[in-house]
């Protein structure tokens, strides 16, 4: 008897095992014969190439260390997107509850996008690695942006929590603007594509 899906059996599992089984594979050999084409696995993506994805996950795996701070990959995965909702979510706030207030509370803005960047950074640091990530970030290439975009982000909360009035105001502004251009930077020169 072949296999069906049954849904009660996955939805127990939560955002954890969903996650956890997007990468996994099935030992399902009734529907796996390389000769008559029948492995949803290895059947053609783009015109003739047959990529499967326990190849494409074992890739990736391979690219990025085992075991990092105790977790495995699918670990590391899985706190990666909740680093980056959390920073969506973050960002989100500053664009649509401190962007409003921009012009009487800058601080608003300033401290949503900043935590907004540290998560963002730090999901990458996680599925890296925070040594491999670090070492990427100071490498003779990027180390202007590092020092840039950690000032930046330093210099936003510094000013934030200690300047007050109408200079603080243009500071925080001018800060915010520059860890904004350090931020597109980073998207520019750090993820592939």
């Amino acid at each position: 008897m072949s296999a069906s899906w049954n849904p009660s059996a996955s939805s127990s599992g939560g955002l954890g095992d969903s996650l956890g089984n997007l990468f996994s594979t099935t030992g399902n050999s009734n529907n796996t014969n390389p000769d008559n084409g029948d492995d949803i696995e290895s059947q053609s993506l783009m015109g003739g190439v047959n990529v499967s994805l326990a190849s494409m996950r074992s890739s990736l795996e391979s690219q990025l260390p085992q075991r990092v701070m105790g977790m495995n990959y699918q670990q590391r995965f899985q706190v990666f997107c909740i680093c980056l909702l959390l920073s969506a979510v973050f960002f989100a706030l500053g664009f649509f509850v401190g962007i409003p207030m921009l012009t009487i509370r800058p601080q608003k803005f300033a401290l949503s996008f900043t935590c907004g960047s540290i998560t963002f950074m730090s999901s990458f640091a996680i599925l890296k690695g925070p040594y491999e990530h670090l070492q990427s970030m100071i490498a003779y290439d990027r180390i202007h942006f590092t020092v840039l975009y950690v000032g930046s982000m330093l210099m936003t909360l510094y000013l934030t929590f200690t300047v007050g009035g109408a200079q603080g105001y243009i500071l925080v502004l001018a800060a915010s603007a520059l860890q904004l251009m350090a931020l597109m930077w980073y998207l520019v020169t750090f993820l592939p594509g």
